[in-house]
């Protein structure tokens, strides 16, 4: 799921950025959209690799 929605915003930004510099000047509100949308994958893969790496730690602390 973290994949899919990665490509999906990965997509986006790119369709984005593609557009004229005017364009993309114009819609603040799409390019704020897209920074959140951004965060929020990095978010969860920060909170998944955070995760992983407790889990995979070894019991006791060693």
């Amino acid at each position: 799921m973290l994949r899919f929605l990665q490509e999906r915003v990965n997509k986006s930004t790119k369709d984005f950025d593609a557009r004229p510099e005017a364009e993309r000047a114009a819609t603040r509100p799409e390019s704020d959209a897209l920074a959140g949308k951004q965060a929020r994958v990095q978010d969860l893969m920060r909170r998944l690799a955070a995760k992983l790496g407790n889990e995979s730690a070894p019991e006791g602390g060693r």
